[in-house]
């Protein structure tokens, strides 16, 4: 085979491989590879007139530089910024589930289930066992899930798309499952309660955040539900 056809051939294969791994969801959302880094899909409403699209991304801006310059890394990129027929557009990326929990001030964990429960996390809830991306069984034990101590695991509250690097195997009874890899976290919000304006800070601007997006920032003493997915 020509030297020409080779390179061709490893193109279109490495051309395939990361088209299967792209992620472009239609709502705010997060995704989790293997080595438990984060992207943020954020996705919010900029119809206002009193909105200002430089503010807002000098705004990101800063939290992001605030946030590196006090940590000593660059663990908190943004990766684009869009203000696009009346709608805002973020994608973020965090070095670990931690620097998202942190920048953002919202319960996030990343890792193994091991690692949860040794980080004190409660398994104690319903959960429903997930095959090929439906649901199969709705009677799964917190202990049935601590034998299972090697499985990867995300841990939120915030009620948005979630991606994993591995098939779902188990998830809360707080969570949609959309896919082999996907799942949507519940809330009383998607439940029935009515629509909330983005967050706006003193002057007015809107706040682009994940957690603007249908919740409050978390605080100390939080009672928003945890969910738990689990992939393989």
């Amino acid at each position: 085979m020509k030297k020409e056809k080779i390179l061709g051939l490893a193109v279109l294969i490495m051309g395939l491989l990361s088209g299967c791994e792209k992620f472009e969801p239609e709502e705010t959302a997060v995704s989790v590879n293997q080595k438990g880094q984060v992207v943020s899909y954020v996705k919010e409403s900029f119809d206002k007139d009193y909105y200002s699209s430089d503010e807002l991304e000098a705004s990101i801006d800063q939290a992001i530089l605030d946030y590196n310059t006090a940590g000593g890394s660059e663990n908190v990129k943004k990766k684009k910024f869009e203000v696009k027929d009346q709608n805002a557009e973020l994608t973020m990326s965090y070095a670990s589930g931690d620097d998202y929990s942190k920048f953002n001030q919202v319960t996030f964990f990343t890792g193994d289930v091991l690692t949860a429960y040794q980080a004190g996390y409660d398994f104690s809830g319903k959960f429903q066992s997930v095959e090929k991306g439906q649901v199969t069984g709705a009677d799964v034990t917190g202990n049935d899930i601590l034998n299972s101590y090697n499985y990867g695991i995300v841990i939120l509250t915030e009620p948005i798309l979630v991606k994993v690097p591995g098939n779902i195997v188990y998830a809360s009874d707080n969570v949609e499952i959309t896919g082999k890899k996907s799942a949507r976290v519940l809330s009383e919000a998607e439940a029935g309660a009515e629509a909330q304006e983005p967050e706006t800070n003193e002057d007015g601007a809107i706040s682009l955040s994940p957690v603007s997006s249908g919740s409050a920032k978390e605080t100390e003493g939080s009672t928003a539900a945890l969910a738990y997915i689990l992939y393989e």
